[in-house]
């Protein structure tokens, strides 16, 4: 548990700008490819944070804060959430713990890094403004 907390804060230290975690060690054609479509999803989920259409949850996911949000947005949020929890997958096989115990230490980072105005749902399950 202890290099768990560890890999997560290192990784977190790393990638969070990208608002996705990330343990590619290279760089390849296909990771390139996916870094585009990372900082595409980012920014379109940036917005979406800003505009409090979406938040970050203590279960380490992004979650909808308004239910009537655009295609482009709910795709975007999909896309990191998919891609976070195959890194907390990968991440739960190698320290041999639950995936949910490795999502949450994640959720628990990405609220406390969360701008202040932007919508976090914390363990009363209703969302909140960071920051307030």
């Amino acid at each position: 548990m202890k290099y768990c907390k560890q890999i997560l804060s290192f990784v977190f230290t790393v990638t969070v700008a990208f608002s996705v975690v990330s343990i590619s060690p290279f760089w390849s054609t296909n990771a390139l490819a996916q870094t585009k479509e990372i900082i595409s999803a980012k920014t379109i989920v940036d917005q979406a944070k800003t505009d409090k259409l979406v938040g970050e949850k203590l279960n380490g996911y992004l979650g909808f804060v308004a239910q009537d949000v655009s295609d482009d947005i709910r795709a975007a949020a999909n896309e990191i959430n998919i891609k976070r929890k195959s890194i907390y997958t990968a991440l739960a096989r190698e320290q041999n713990v639950g995936v949910g115990e490795v999502a949450g230490l994640a959720g628990e980072k990405l609220i406390a890094k969360a701008k202040p105005g932007e919508m976090v749902m914390l363990g009363d399950n209703q969302w909140h403004v960071a920051g307030s």
